[in-house]
């Protein structure tokens, strides 16, 4: 079985063909799998410390550029195009998979050139531009959400498998000790502010806000990005240090960023964040109630329908974004944290429409795709 995995530009596009690149090798240890990217994108450094082989080609934006911009991006795609020719010759994959990004263009097509079987996974609820036309040209698209479905030209090759997250994702470690690790209370209700790899303005608002009403007894991590980090110490009157090892403020741990995310989820009743095609699969993934503001600064307003299709399952709060969205998140979160019930109840919508199998399942029709070149 040999595997090529492609997209990049971002972690929503990067992380989910990690994980199936991983868990295919897992699925079968004597699998070849090759991810290709772009030299240029966030993909080329953290592919490589995933231990994955890469190789890159290409390309770059062409939707919602200026029309030179354009221009010069569509002759980069068409040359990407020849790269990924060599490079799929050389390799000879059974089968490929594209998650977006600019790179996915090139190689998908080549694919289609070569007449090699091909997939490609959309993370959001509303497919982005460039998937959509990819569909037309692959045997089969894998969808995160039923409420995505009806947005492809041909539903009958959408298969919905949900995001494939992080096996890490997953770790079996008790509350307490999550808890441990990051030096909170092991008792009481505790919330995970989640202000991304930068920060989020009305994500570091509401966690201000929180920490002026909420009880003492309770805990937060407070992850505010590293654009807002230090500010957000001063305001609760402790130094920001430095590195991402964060500080103390009373029941309140701020970090500019975490790794340990598997560690985060364990420790928390309640997450807030945006609405990013990955963070949800997680919580849903992990059936944590949430509490999720949309990001309005989005390609295509991506988040708004990852948020709505939430909404619509009763499995997480939304506030969208707006003069009072810092008050209006807090509020909501500090009621959930007081109501056990609640609580409960959203913890199980999340994970009844959680897909935890998503890898894996992924894989499966990958390797049953490969078997149509045989």
């Amino acid at each position: 079985m040999r595997l090529i995995v492609t997209g990049g530009g971002t972690g929503g596009h990067i992380y989910p063909a990690v994980a199936v690149a991983k868990e295919m090798s897992h699925m079968l240890p004597r699998a070849s799998v090759l991810y290709v990217g772009t030299e240029s994108g966030m993909e080329s450094k953290l592919v490589p410390k995933e231990g994955l082989p890469f190789r890159s080609v290409r390309s770059s934006g062409v939707m919602g550029k200026s029309a030179g911009v354009a221009v010069k991006g569509l002759a980069r795609a068409f040359m990407g195009v020849f790269d990924a020719m060599a490079i799929l010759r050389e390799f000879r994959p059974d089968v490929v998979l594209g998650t977006g990004g600019y790179a996915s263009g090139p190689v998908m097509a080549a694919s289609f050139v070569l007449g090699i079987p091909r997939a490609i996974q959309e993370q959001n609820a509303v497919p982005g531009k460039t998937n959509l036309w990819l569909s037309r040209i692959s045997h089969m698209t894998f969808a995160a959400w039923d409420y995505s479905v009806k947005f492809f030209p041909d539903p009958s090759r959408v298969v919905v498998t949900g995001n494939p997250v992080r096996g890490a994702i997953f770790e079996d470690t008790p509350k307490e000790e999550c808890r441990r690790f990051f030096g909170m209370s092991e008792e009481g209700p505790a919330v995970l502010i989640l202000g991304g790899s930068r920060g989020a303005r009305t994500l570091v608002e509401a966690g201000m806000e929180m920490t002026k009403r909420m009880p003492r007894e309770w805990s937060m991590l407070f992850v505010t990005g590293t654009e807002y980090y230090a500010e957000a110490c001063r305001a609760l009157g402790v130094s920001p240090g430095e590195g991402i090892d964060g500080v103390r403020a009373g029941n309140i741990i701020l970090k500019p960023y975490v790794y340990e995310m598997s560690k985060a989820y364990g420790a928390a009743d309640l997450v807030i964040g945006r609405a990013g095609g990955m963070t949800l699969a997680e919580i849903t993934a992990l059936g944590i109630p949430a509490v999720i503001v949309p990001s309005p600064n989005v390609a295509g307003n991506h988040q708004e329908y990852n948020a709505r299709a939430l909404e619509e399952e009763g499995a997480a709060i939304v506030v969208r974004e707006g003069s009072n969205a810092a008050s209006d998140v807090a509020e909501a979160a500090i009621g959930l944290l007081g109501d056990r019930e609640r609580l409960a109840e959203l913890s199980g919508e999340s994970r009844r429409i959680g897909k935890r199998e998503a890898t894996r399942v992924i894989c499966r029709h990958l390797i049953d795709l490969a078997g149509r070149r045989r």
